[in-house]
């Protein structure tokens, strides 16, 4: 019984923590294959590969869900915006793209992620360093 207590005591927690909006920045969120792609145009060695795994598939970019990490509402001018890592299921194959989140300001200057009016004056982001598995 005093197991059951504790899961449902940490079940709260979570809650109350989600709910507090105190949790991560970002959580995940749904965004098309083609949007991804669209997002990441500047890695055509990615773009290559997708295309590639497409055409074997017989499948439309645009019917491609995948699973990105989205900028929660807290996020003045990103709320709802979906960024690295994605996950996307073509076929049979599991694709996975992470990555490193670059936030600007309105003037283009770079901001810390962690800052805590990050979320207040973030107006852009970027994603670099991009790496991807296939499964």
């Amino acid at each position: 019984m005093r197991r059951f207590g504790t899961t449902v005591q940490v079940l709260l927690a979570a809650a109350m923590w989600t709910l507090l909006g105190i949790g991560a920045a970002y959580a995940p969120g749904t965004i098309t294959l083609d949007e991804v792609m669209e997002q990441l145009k500047d890695n055509q060695a990615l773009i290559s590969e997708i295309d590639a795994a497409l055409k074997a598939e017989n499948l439309q970019a645009e019917n491609v869900i995948c699973i990105g990490s989205r900028f929660g509402g807290h996020w003045v001018e990103l709320g709802g915006g979906r960024s690295v890592p994605y996950e996307c299921k073509l076929g049979k194959r599991k694709l996975n793209i992470d990555g490193t989140v670059h936030l600007y300001d309105a003037g283009g200057a770079e901001i810390d992620m962690n800052d805590e009016k990050a979320p207040e004056r973030a107006a852009d982001y970027k994603q670099t360093d991009l790496k991807w598995t296939w499964e």
